[in-house]
């Protein structure tokens, strides 16, 4: 069954809509409606990454690429971003389809993240996703502040090796600057690197999807 936003939140995102529509900044437009309609921390995180001007919607949304597009292209992926996500999907929290099109959590872990069974399964969902698509090659980014990083990483590299994907996986001090200078198909939600790169896959979405788990709409 298909979850509902709360009203109070589609009302506020509604007037965040209009206020960023007419150029009015993010930042202050999010506080001022959030303020007002009295919405909580973790639905304001939502309200900032969920809700977009029409233009700016629009460009990622051409941006966005299916499995089939990626066929024979190198990918890069946001490690914690794609994997946290997925790890949303399976556990049951809620995942929100955001105007742009892709899928995003309210969770915001990464400096407190810690790997659970979830990671595990998430890094194999993610592998059978791409797999299909025979990508020529694939470099998955973690972030080398979070804990435990780069075990993550080498085991990653062995799921690639046993899965016959040609991938690696690695960690990086400043992967939103690698990956907004990557020339490859980046698998992110992170809105503000889909807005540097040409052309964005939102794995967490195609997972969901094979799950039959739909996003709320707000």
């Amino acid at each position: 069954m298909r979850k509902e936003a709360p009203e109070t939140l589609r009302a506020a995102a509604s007037d965040l809509r209009y206020l960023l529509n007419r150029g009015y900044p993010p930042g202050p437009a999010v506080r001022f409606v959030a303020d007002h309609y009295y919405i909580d921390k973790d639905y304001r995180n939502i309200l900032s990454r969920a809700v977009l001007s029409d233009d700016v919607a629009q460009t990622r949304r051409q941006k966005a690429i299916g499995l089939e597009d990626l066929r024979g292209g190198e990918l890069h992926i946001d490690g914690y971003n794609v994997l946290i996500t997925i790890e949303s999907v399976i556990t049951g929290e809620d995942i929100f389809l955001c105007d742009d099109g892709f899928i995003r959590d309210m969770r915001c872990l990464f400096r407190k993240y810690r790997r659970s069974e979830a990671t595990d399964e998430a890094v194999q969902l993610m592998i059978n996703v791409i797999s299909g698509a025979r990508p020529s090659g694939i470099l998955l980014l973690l972030d080398k502040q979070i804990s435990r990083s780069g075990e993550l990483a080498s085991d990653i590299c062995e799921a690639f090796s046993a899965a016959g994907v040609p991938g690696t996986a690695r960690t990086a001090r400043d992967v939103d600057r690698a990956l907004k200078n990557s020339s490859a198909v980046v698998a992110t939600s992170d809105g503000i690197i889909i807005d540097h790169v040409s052309s964005a896959l939102d794995i967490p979405a195609l997972i969901a999807r094979r799950m039959m788990v739909e996003p709320i709409r707000i």
